[in-house]
């Protein structure tokens, strides 16, 4: 009787230490895939808004851990770099949990046969 007492809180509270690691590494996942996605949209020729779809690959993969997403982009002429953020789901109750992933990619576009040596 009395090692269950012991055991027992000691065995949820390493299940919720588990299960809070595991959603923490997921959507870490999702947000890098994110970014990294997002990162080659806008650089591409067709110009997508990397938030629309840095968002759409969160909410579609994480949407039910994950909230307050967030996508910043940014570059120079040359490259352009998105960073998105999302808070994870609190299972365990101590702490604040969040992401954050960064990814760039370089810009297409037309160099001119003369312009490029």
């Amino acid at each position: 009787m009395v090692a269950t007492v012991i055991v027992l809180p000691a065995l949820l509270l390493s299940f919720w230490l588990i299960l809070q690691y595991a959603l923490v590494l997921h959507a870490r996942h999702v947000v890098q895939v994110a970014a990294q996605d997002a990162a080659i949209a806008s650089a591409s020729a067709s110009a997508d808004d990397a938030g629309s779809v840095a968002t759409g690959i969160v909410e579609r993969s994480a949407g039910g851990i994950t909230a307050n997403v967030g996508v910043a982009a940014g570059g120079d002429t040359d490259r352009v770099t998105v960073t998105v953020t999302a808070d994870v789901l609190q299972v365990f109750p101590i702490g604040s949990y969040s992401v954050e992933a960064s990814a760039s990619a370089p810009i297409e576009r037309f160099i001119p046969e003369p312009e490029r040596r």
